[in-house]
C-alpha cells in the first residue's frame, strides 16, 4: 500500500457510491463537515484532484482554497462533477505513482477521511478493516508526531491494531489502546472530545486529548 494505491482505490469506491445516489442522498448534510452536503464533499475531492494536476496549490488546505472547489462546481449537475473526477483521477494516479515515496500523504489522508464522512452521512458504516486503514493509521501517526511534540503535550503511548508509537517526549504516563480505524478518525478530528475521552485510556488523558487531532473536534458525536 502507498499513497497512489490508496488514492486510486478510494476514488474508485467513492465513484461507485456516487453512481447509486439519488437526489436526496446528494443533498444530504455531512455531519462531519458542517455546512456541507454529500455533493459538496464530492466537489471538494474533484477540485483537489483538478488543482493538483493544474498546479493551483497556493493556499492548499485553507478554507478559502477549499471553498473554490465548491463554488466552481455549484451550478453543475452532480453527474458532471462525478464525471470530472472519474476522467481526471487517473492522471493524478500517474503523478502520485511517479512520485513514489515522495507523494504527498495528505492526498491519501484527505480522500480516505472524506470517504468515511460520506458513508456516515448516508447512514452507512465506514470501511473499518482493510489494508488502506492499517496503512493509513501508521502513516498518519508518523506524519502527526512532529506536530504533537511541538504542542508540548505530555507523552502518550498509542497501541493500535497494526503497531505502537509514543508521541511526545519523555516516558509516557498515558496510554491509548485503539483500533486503526478509530485512531485515524480521532487524528483527523472526526470524534468529539466526549467520544475520545470514552476510549480505552490508561492514565489521565485530558491534556493529550486537547492536542491529539489535526482539525477542530466536532461538537456532536459522529457515528460511522
Amino acid at each position: 500500500m502507498d499513497v497512489a494505491i490508496l488514492y486510486r482505490e478510494t476514488r474508485r469506491q467513492l465513484l461507485d457510491v456516487a453512481a447509486a445516489l439519488g437526489a436526496d442522498d446528494v443533498s444530504a448534510p455531512v455531519p462531519a463537515l458542517p455546512g456541507w452536503s454529500v455533493r459538496d464533499a464530492y466537489a471538494h475531492l474533484t477540485g483537489l484532484c483538478a488543482d493538483m494536476l493544474d498546479g493551483r496549490m497556493e493556499g492548499a488546505g485553507s478554507p478559502e482554497w477549499t471553498s473554490v472547489h465548491l463554488l466552481e462546481r455549484a451550478s453543475r449537475p452532480f453527474a458532471d462533477v462525478r464525471a470530472e473526477w472519474a476522467e481526471r483521477g487517473p492522471a493524478l494516479d500517474d503523478v502520485l505513482r511517479a512520485a513514489g515515496a515522495d507523494a504527498p500523504p495528505f492526498v491519501a489522508f484527505d480522500v480516505w477521511t472524506h470517504e468515511q464522512d460520506i458513508r456516515g452521512a448516508l447512514g452507512g458504516a465506514g470501511v473499518h478493516d482493510d489494508d488502506r486503514v492499517h496503512w493509513l493509521a501508521g502513516n498518519a501517526l508518523g506524519a502527526f508526531a512532529g506536530r504533537y511534540e511541538a504542542s508540548g503535550a505530555p507523552a502518550v503511548r498509542i497501541v493500535h491494531t497494526s503497531g505502537e508509537r509514543v508521541l511526545g517526549t519523555g516516558p509516557p504516563d498515558v496510554t491509548l489502546r485503539v483500533d486503526d480505524y478509530e485512531l485515524a478518525r480521532i487524528l483527523f478530528g472526526r470524534r468529539s472530545a466526549r467520544q475520545i475521552a470514552a476510549a480505552d485510556w490508561t492514565g489521565e488523558p485530558t491534556a493529550v486529548i486537547e492536542q491529539l487531532h489535526l482539525f477542530d473536534l466536532p461538537v456532536v458525536d459522529l457515528a460511522d
